[in-house]
C-alpha cells in the first residue's frame, strides 16, 4: 500500500499536509477554490442581461423581481446579496455566454469533461487542476469531500476530507487510533507517526453542509502550510420544474446557498482572500425558453463567476451573442462565445505561475486557446 493511499483511507475530518516542492514555485501563497454547481446553472436568471430585448418574450416568468443592479446592462439574482456587494467592491467578475466545448447536454458526460478538461468526455484519467499541480510542483496539496477527477494528477494529490466519526471530539485522531488494532506492527509505527504529525493540525467541524465546507476551506487555505486547492460541490441545479422567477423557487434557494458559500469563504479566508481565487463551474447552461413545468431544460451557454482579491472585478465580461432565435445555439440555447477553458487557464496561470502556452498544450491539449489573464486579473 502506498503512503498516499493509506492517508486517503485512514483520515477523518480535515487534515492538512505539505509537499516540499510547493515552496519552490512562484507565489506559493496563492490558492484556488472551485465551486462545482452540479446540474447545469441557468446563467440567464443568475446573471441577467437586462437590456436583452428577447429575454421577456422567451422567459418572462423566470425573470426574478428585485434584481440587484450591476450596471445599466446587467443585474444579479436577488438571492445573491453578499456576492452583489463583493462585485460592487470589484472583487468578483461575472463572465457570460461561456461553456466548455461540450454540446450533448448529458450530466454524466458534461461533468466528466469539465473535470477532466480533455477534448472529449472520459478521455482523461486526470483532471485539469491535477495536471497543473503536476507541472507546477511534482504534485500538490488539495482538499475536497472526496478525490474528484478535477483534482487528480498523474503524481497524485494528497486529499483530506473523508467522513466524520460520530460522537468523537477529535474524529481524525480518534479514527487513526482505532485503526492500530487491525494494523501490522510496521503499519502501526507509520500510523503513530501520522497521528503525531497531524495532532493540532486538524479541523473537526461537524457541519458538512456547503456552508460548513466553505468555512473549513477558508480556514484551511488561509494557513501558510494549507492546501493550495479546494473543490466544493453544490447540487440541485437541474431546474426542470419550479425554477422560480417572479415568485421565488428552486433557483432562489440554490443561488442563495451559493451566495452564503462565497461570503463564508471570504470571511474565513481573512487576509488570505487577497491571494485566493474562486471560480464557479457547471456542466452546461439551460434553455432560453421556459418549459411547460415553469423550469428550463439542458442547454449550452451559461455564466461563471471569478472572485478574489486579485480579480479585476465589478463588471461582466461577455461577447454577447443575443437571444433572437437565429442567435441561439440550435435555436434553443444561449450560444457560448467564450471558451470556459480560457478562463480556467487564466486562473491556473495566475495561481500556479505557469505559462499560458504550457497550460494550453499540456493541461487542456488546445495550443490555440485564447489568453484572458490580463482581462480577468489586476
Amino acid at each position: 500500500m502506498k503512503r498516499r493511499d493509506f492517508l486517503k483511507m485512514s483520515t477523518a475530518g480535515l487534515a492538512l499536509t505539505s509537499l516540499p516542492g510547493w515552496a519552490n514555485i512562484a507565489n506559493p501563497e496563492r490558492r484556488l477554490v472551485i465551486f462545482f454547481l452540479e446540474g447545469g446553472l441557468d446563467g440567464l436568471s443568475t446573471l441577467v442581461p437586462k437590456l436583452e430585448g428577447s429575454l421577456e418574450s422567451f422567459r418572462e416568468e423566470l425573470i426574478p423581481n428585485n434584481l440587484l443592479d450591476l450596471s445599466s446592462h446587467w443585474a444579479l439574482h436577488p438571492a445573491m446579496r453578499s456576492t452583489h456587494k463583493l462585485m460592487l467592491q470589484q472583487d468578483i467578475l461575472g463572465i457570460h455566454a461561456t461553456s466548455f466545448p461540450y454540446t450533448k447536454r448529458s450530466h454524466f458526460e458534461g461533468q466528466n469533461l469539465i473535470q477532466g478538461g480533455g477534448l472529449t468526455p472520459f478521455s482523461e484519467s486526470t483532471g485539469w487542476v491535477g495536471r497543473a499541480l503536476d507541472i507546477a510542483s511534482n504534485g500538490g496539496r488539495a482538499m475536497s469531500l472526496d478525490t474528484p477527477l478535477l483534482l487528480r494528477g498523474a503524481t497524485g494529490v494528497d486529499n483530506y476530507y473523508p467522513a466524520q466519526v460520530n460522537g468523537s471530539a477529535n474524529p481524525t485522531i480518534d479514527l487513526l487510533q482505532r485503526l492500530n488494532g487491525g494494523l501490522s506492527p510496521e503499519w502501526q509505527i507509520e500510523n503513530e507517526k501520522l497521528i503525531s504529525r497531524l495532532d493540532g493540525r486538524v479541523f473537526n467541524s461537524r457541519d458538512r453542509s456547503p456552508r460548513g465546507l466553505s468555512a473549513e476551506a477558508g480556514q484551511a487555505l488561509a494557513r501558510p502550510d494549507g492546501p493550495v486547492a479546494a473543490m466544493i460541490r453544490l447540487n440541485g441545479y437541474d431546474t426542470h420544474a419550479g425554477q422560480g422567477g417572479k415568485n421565488p423557487g428552486r433557483l432562489h434557494s440554490l443561488t442563495g446557498e451559493l451566495d452564503t458559500c462565497i461570503s463564508t469563504l471570504r470571511q474565513n479566508l481573512g487576509a488570505a482572500w487577497d491571494h485566493t481565487t474562486f471560480i464557479t463551474l457547471t456542466e452546461f447552461g439551460r434553455t432560453v425558453k421556459v418549459n411547460g413545468s415553469s423550469g428550463t431544460d439542458h442547454g449550452y451557454g451559461t455564466a461563471m463567476l471569478v472572485g478574489g482579491g486579485a480579480v479585476n472585478g465589478g463588471a461582466v465580461l461577455a461577447d454577447w451573442p443575443g437571444l433572437a432565435k437565429s442567435d441561439q445555439f440550435e435555436k434553443r440555447d444561449l450560444m457560448a462565445t467564450t471558451d470556459s477553458r480560457s478562463i480556467c487557464a487564466a486562473v491556473l496561470e495566475h495561481t500556479f505561475g505557469l505559462e499560458h502556452d504550457e497550460i494550453a498544450e499540456r493541461v487542456f491539449f488546445t495550443p490555440n486557446l485564447p489568453r484572458l489573464t490580463d482581462r480577468i486579473f489586476l
